[in-house]
């Protein structure tokens, strides 16, 4: 059902059941109008002993018995009950199979003696006299609450037909040739919000996946001319065997930060994370680059306290092993080089390293996709820093300076203190 019919049934519905409701209540007010007057008529019967044609009158014994009227009418069941003086009675009894509506009253006869005093009217006198045509308070207030609702349902329609016009003109780059109601304002500013941030996204994407197959179609362009030389060259082909071995680690290694990059999107998706312990991941990752520590014989140091933060085990281990990736890569052979977690008074991973340091070239492109200075893929800092967002957390680098020179690199991620 579509939402017009849907609003127009329920309005509908809803005004027929009031005029309805309205009706009724003037029907039975009506109805007790007149069986009001029915019995004051009946009453002042009582005493005229001859009554309107419509009315049949019995006069009887207090056993029964009839002295003068109308034998079809009964006698008074409860004659006993009677008492001179006492307001008439009023009941339903039949006449001539009837149902009929019926007086009675104890009252003084001849010779002094109590008589039994009954008059009837047939019901059906009750419904002369009804009709609608003659309106009162009642039914000019179902008017009123009529013509109320139909004009409501024309100016919903003259809305509904508004809010469709703003809706078809609606473009996140062109203003509005229709104005909006100020109701919907709001929604539509989330709208266009929500629809420029997805064309924003968008085109991030495109340009991304172009750069990636661009950086993907360099090794391989790479590999197959290494392949071809190898085929044509009488040299040891262990040499090329290994520049192809390069080749392919940096082929394979862009395709890991690609997944890596995938896996974030659905980290955002999932949206709410749980609080965790930070120092298992960390040791982790340590133990996971153990041997490139070993291999550049850094001298290493894991320090701080452990602290709890939000985040996804998985991906704070890649945001680690990047950053302590990077600090290796970077650092001269037998350095010193570790990681601090500082709970206070901000809650921080610190990887710091004796490096020569970030030029002022490249820290405004620092965490910009494919923008590698020498070797790599250019995607590792990006990745830490789209890890650390999906986190709620920020990753920043900077220089470390110690008596007017560069001593290394500082590399944080940081929490929001706990509250």
């Amino acid at each position: 059902m579509s939402l017009k019919r849907h609003f127009l049934w329920w309005l509908g519905a809803g005004a027929a059941a009031l005029v309805l409701a309205v009706a009724s209540v003037q029907q039975f007010m009506s109805y007790s109008a007149l069986a009001r007057q029915q019995d004051a008529r009946l009453v002042g019967a009582l005493d005229s002993p001859n009554p309107d044609a419509n009315v049949v009158r019995r006069v009887s014994r207090t056993t029964g018995e009839r002295l003068e009227g109308d034998a079809a009418l009964p006698a008074y069941t409860w004659p006993g009950e009677l008492r001179a003086g006492d307001a008439p009675r009023l009941y339903f009894t039949r006449v001539g199979g009837d149902i009929t509506r019926a007086a009675v009253a104890l009252k003084p006869g001849p010779g002094g003696e109590a008589v039994v005093v009954q008059v009837a009217e047939p019901l059906a006198r009750r419904l002369p006299g009804m009709s609608l045509s003659s309106p009162g308070p009642a039914s000019a207030f179902a008017a009123g609450v009529l013509l109320m609702l139909v004009a409501a349902a024309l100016a919903a329609m003259r809305a509904r037909r508004w809010i469709v016009r703003a809706l078809q003109d609606f473009d996140v780059e062109k203003p509005a040739h229709v104005a909006a109601p100020e109701e919907l304002q709001p929604t539509l500013d989330n709208v266009r919000e929500l629809q420029r941030q997805q064309r924003q996204w968008v085109d991030e994407q495109r340009r991304f996946l172009a750069d990636a197959a661009h950086q993907l179609r360099t090794p391989m362009a790479v590999l197959r001319t290494q392949l071809q030389s190898a085929l044509v060259s009488e040299a040891d082909p262990r040499a090329t065997l290994g520049e192809m071995l390069h080749t392919v680690d940096r082929a394979a290694g862009l395709a890991n930060q690609l997944l890596s990059l995938t896996r974030i999107e659905q980290l955002k998706r999932i949206g709410q994370l749980q609080s965790m312990a930070i120092g298992s991941v960390v040791h982790e990752a340590v133990v996971e680059l153990s041997p490139l520590i070993a291999q550049q014989r850094l001298d290493f140091a894991l320090e701080g306290e452990e602290f709890e933060a939000s985040a996804d085990p998985m991906m704070l281990g890649e945001l680690i092993r990047n950053l302590l990736a990077n600090a290796i890569h970077h650092s001269p052979r037998g350095a010193r080089l570790g990681i601090v977690m500082r709970p206070a008074p901000f809650r921080e991973v610190v990887v710091w390293d004796e490096g020569a340091g970030i030029d002022d070239d490249v820290k405004p492109r620092l965490f910009t996709p494919f923008t590698a200075a020498r070797g790599g893929v250019g995607l590792g800092l990006s990745i830490c820093q789209q890890i650390g967002e999906a986190m709620g957390a920020q990753v920043r680098l900077y220089n470390r300076v110690e008596g007017g020179r560069t001593t290394g690199v500082d590399a944080v991620i940081g929490w929001r203190p706990a509250e």
